[in-house]
């Protein structure tokens, strides 16, 4: 029968760095392996997987939040025919908000996913939350005045 231990061990991976012939530096990581070279998936392994690919997704959507709001910021603020109209002044508070998501909550949710767990201490952990309570509280009024703005346009007999 085989021992199961061999499969639980939990060694973190290892960054080797090693210098070629040719003056270049190679870094390569160490992956714990059981005695016939099969990945052992330890708890730290998955976790740094999920951990990084958590990451990318962020990384992603923060890039399309900044690129889409930016946009919208820029057209509303250059072209003044728009800015004479009430809903758009609604459409760029809300570029605005979600902005300061993308600069400030989606950072900090990065720096907690990377890490495990909070580092940043009490007085910021308050901070935080006080922050996403403001910012929540401040979309939804928006959020409802614009969908009472587009169930108006659609039918205009619900108003």
């Amino acid at each position: 029968m085989m021992d199961r231990n061999i499969y639980h061990r939990d060694e973190p991976l290892h960054l080797v760095t090693e210098e070629n012939g040719d003056g270049n530096k190679m870094t390569t990581t160490s992956l714990p392996l059981n005695a016939s070279n099969e990945l052992i998936w330890t708890p730290a392994i998955i976790f740094r997987l999920s951990a990084i690919s958590l990451l990318m997704l962020l990384t992603l959507l923060g890039n399309l939040m900044l690129l889409g709001n930016l946009s919208v910021i820029i057209t509303i603020v250059s072209c003044a025919e728009l800015r004479k109209k009430r809903v758009n002044v609604f459409i760029l508070n809300l570029a605005v908000a979600d902005l300061m998501v993308c600069f400030v909550s989606m950072p900090t949710y990065k720096f907690l996913t990377s890490l495990g767990h909070w580092r940043l201490g009490a007085v910021t952990c308050g901070l935080g939350g006080c922050y996403a309570t403001c910012i929540d509280s401040g979309l939804l009024p928006v959020n409802l005045l614009a969908t009472v703005s587009l169930l108006q346009l659609h039918s205009p007999s619900l108003s």
